[in-house]
């Protein structure tokens, strides 16, 4: 190659990185005034929220009137509640979800405000809308006197769905939201995934009386197994343990969230920035990937100029959810 040629090309290469220089840098400029936005306009990140959890919304719709209703499952929360009123009523499933989402719509406006509902209200509307839709079409995907897969393939439907609500940042304003009214209204020293469990355990219990302890039991196996996918449709299959180190500018107030809405335990070291000389808070939890995300959302959202490291745990010997017995030879 002449020299003319290198020189072509070098100037051509130069041109490349002058123009993505000049694109990284916008990104960087619409990062830095807003780190939720990923770098993208507020507009296109907001979009992608709302494709994201609307395609959750099919999905999830997708498994409960075209697996689980046809088989005669069940699930928690206001998805069983509304089965519970179906069974006993002969009335139409969506209808009664229309309701029953409404009502904790209403609830939550009430109780929490209206910030609250703002989180809920797309999930809430859009869900029983596409349900309706699907029952007019008379859409069944799975039809099987093998409920024990029907169950396991149900369960991992609904988890991909809840996974994808989550990413998106909405709330199906299911349970979730009903505990957190009980918590902040009632009971503020329990905390909402307790509470949340509670409530399930209460509507299968329910369940077993109005359908049977066999579809009861499959309602078990649904939820459990929309648990994990979910947790892995949000991040993917990682440790069941990590461990967050943060430096937060209101120590006193994540520390305040982590026991209380997460009922996770914390411990604090001071720390001194040696090129600053500021001395500050360190909190270090030990927590699921899926409380680390609440974590993360929650400092986006109250607390952006924090700092966090993520450490993947191998094991936690003690006592704690998710942790494995000190006494036990086999972890």
């Amino acid at each position: 190659m002449s020299d003319k040629e290198q020189d072509k090309v070098v100037s051509s290469l130069d041109k490349k990185l002058e123009k993505e220089a000049a694109v990284n840098k916008k990104v960087n400029e619409i990062y830095a005034k807003d780190p939720e936005l990923h770098g993208k306009s507020r507009f296109q990140a907001r979009a992608q929220e709302i494709g994201l959890a609307l395609l959750a919304v099919v999905i999830g719709s997708l498994g409960t009137v075209g697996i689980m209703i046809p088989n005669g499952l069940t699930f928690g929360g206001i998805t069983g509640i509304s089965r519970i009123i179906q069974k006993l009523t002969g009335l139409n499933y969506s209808l009664i979800y229309y309701a029953m989402a409404f009502l904790v719509l209403v609830i939550v406006w009430v109780f929490l405000g209206f910030k609250e509902i703002r989180k809920i209200v797309l999930m809430s509307v859009s869900y029983p809308t596409v349900m309706m839709l699907l029952e007019l079409s008379h859409v069944v995907l799975i039809q099987s006197d093998d409920l024990f897969l029907v169950a396991v393939f149900c369960g991992v439907v609904l988890g991909v769905s809840n996974g994808l609500t989550f990413k998106a940042g909405f709330s199906s304003g299911g349970t979730d939201s009903l505990a957190k009214v009980i918590k902040y209204r009632w009971l503020p020293h329990l905390g909402i995934n307790d509470i949340t469990f509670a409530i399930n355990a209460l509507i299968v219990l329910a369940s077993a009386f109005v359908f049977g302890l066999q579809i009861a039991l499959y309602a078990v196996i649904i939820i459990f197994i929309s648990m994990r996918v979910g947790e892995a449709v949000m991040y993917g299959f990682s440790d069941k343990i990590v461990e967050l180190d943060i430096i937060p500018g209101d120590a006193e107030a994540l520390a305040d969230f982590i026991m209380n809405e997460l009922g996770r335990g914390v411990s604090s070291i001071e720390v001194t920035g040696e090129y600053t000389g500021d001395k500050r808070k360190q909190l270090k939890i030990l927590c699921s990937p899926r409380e680390s995300f609440l974590i993360k959302r929650h400092l986006a959202k109250e607390d952006p100029k924090s700092f966090v490291s993520v450490i993947s745990i191998k094991s936690v010997w003690g006592k704690g959810r998710g942790f494995s017995d000190i006494r036990s030879l086999d972890n």
